[in-house]
């Protein structure tokens, strides 16, 4: 039986009660239990999902032969797309990593473990997959030899039946007080950690269905590790600074329009006091037109209104080589007299975050990309000299207006990535 949905119980003593509560929480009825000397897991489906009298779980059957640190997959049926996963990282069957799918699913699945940074002790993978490994010998692993009492799949009862509490006077006499504190504890740790991957798993599943969303197009695993993945296309940036930059008034009630900037969750414009003009005239004009009152300061002669805005993702997209791009992009901007200035910039990757029980992940490689800072001034609206450039792999970062002599002289920073 595969697709049994894998917690981790806290509980020494107590751990089948446990299980009976999540099962009753969850409508889950049959529990495969999973006991090694750091972690008490729980193994719950449904029996209305097919399972009979008899059945054993796949992923308890292989932890119990395999050891603590392994992933395995292989195909199931040679005249069908079908491939069946399971993977254990420090003796817990990983969630999620118990199913049965196609071979796009399975070699996704397994990517994704990789790409979390887990070293697994060994890799059982079929060769097609292309990724190191060995073939798993499952039909010797699952001989019925092979298969003990415990990998059983068994229903849940309420109460508990007079073996469970002869167990638990047995239990209660052989173990100090030391070592069911220690047994509690190194539990607890391995819960953490797994509910810590699970959350992370999560969270990385959430963002990429966000970049799908708002991109509107499948993004593949690696636009997470992308920067220019997550930030607006260059059209979207312009087009959502300019509705707000373009429509903000020179004056509004003796307050002088000083300067604007965007940079694509907000715009920030400044005004500057005249004459006898006051701060609850401003306040009054422009209240329901902006996300915010005013922010006063300079004494109260100077105040920021603030406009939200929100602009979607672009999502993943290939790379132009350097030499193209840089030019490709200089050429657009010059041929309306623009002079800008396009600087390469060291790539700091982020480093990953050490889960809970485990030592700090090695840095992560070079990226295979290269990153040029763009910035360049003008009196030309950036709408105009923006719409229609070469823009694959940039992003902009910031759109500024200033007022000048009575002329609006524009300013724009963004990055461009490149391989």
């Amino acid at each position: 039986m595969t697709g049994l949905r894998w917690h981790p119980l806290g509980s020494v003593t107590g751990y089948m009660k446990e299980a009976r509560q999540f099962g009753k929480e969850n409508n889950l009825d049959i529990v495969a239990i999973r006991r090694t000397p750091g972690i008490i897991q729980a193994g719950f489906v449904s029996r209305s999902d097919g399972v009979t009298k008899g059945m054993y779980s796949l992923a308890a059957t292989l932890a119990g032969q395999l050891g603590d640190s392994w992933i395995a997959a292989w195909r199931i049926d040679q005249d069908e797309d079908r491939f069946a996963v399971v993977a254990v990282h420090k003796g817990g069957i990983i969630p999620g990593c118990d199913l049965i799918g196609t071979e796009a699913e399975v070699r996704r699945r397994v990517a994704q473990q990789r790409s979390r940074g887990i070293e697994f002790e060994d890799w059982y993978l079929p060769p097609e997959f292309e990724m190191g490994g060995k073939p798993v010998e499952i039909d010797e692993l699952l001989h019925p030899s092979k298969l003990k009492r415990e990998y059983r799949l068994r229903p849940l009862m309420f109460g508990l039946s007079k073996a469970e509490l002869a167990q638990l006077v047995v239990l209660a006499l052989v173990i100090t007080a030391g070592l069911t504190g220690w047994m509690q504890w190194k539990g607890y740790q391995n819960r953490i950690e797994l509910e810590a991957r699970l959350a992370a798993e999560q969270q990385r599943l959430e963002e990429l269905a966000r970049l799908q969303e708002e991109s509107g197009v499948e993004q593949p695993l690696q636009a997470l590790e992308h920067p220019w993945a997550k930030r607006p296309s260059v059209a979207s940036f312009v087009t959502g600074c300019s509705k707000v930059m373009y429509q903000l008034p020179l004056n509004i009630q003796g307050w002088a329009f000083a300067n604007a900037q965007c940079d694509g969750s907000q715009v920030l414009a400044s005004y500057k006091r005249s004459g006898n003009s006051t701060a609850a005239q401003l306040i009054a004009a422009t209240a329901g037109h902006f996300s915010d009152r005013p922010a006063f300061f300079e004494e109260g002669n100077a105040a920021t209104l603030k406009f939200d805005i929100s602009l979607p993702a672009a999502g993943d997209e290939p790379l132009v080589e350097a030499i193209d791009a840089l030019a490709n992009l200089s050429s657009w901007l010059h041929g309306f007299a623009q002079e800008p200035t396009l600087q390469e910039v060291a790539v700091v990757m982020p480093q990953p975050a050490a889960l809970p029980g485990e030592p700090a992940p090695p840095p992560p490689p070079p990226p295979q990309w290269k990153k040029f800072e763009l910035s360049y001034v003008s009196a030309i609206l950036p709408y105009d000299s923006l719409m229609g450039a070469p823009s694959q792999g940039l992003r902009l970062r910031e759109i500024k207006t200033e007022l000048q002599s009575g002329l609006l002289m524009w300013s724009v920073t963004g990055d461009l990535y490149a391989k």
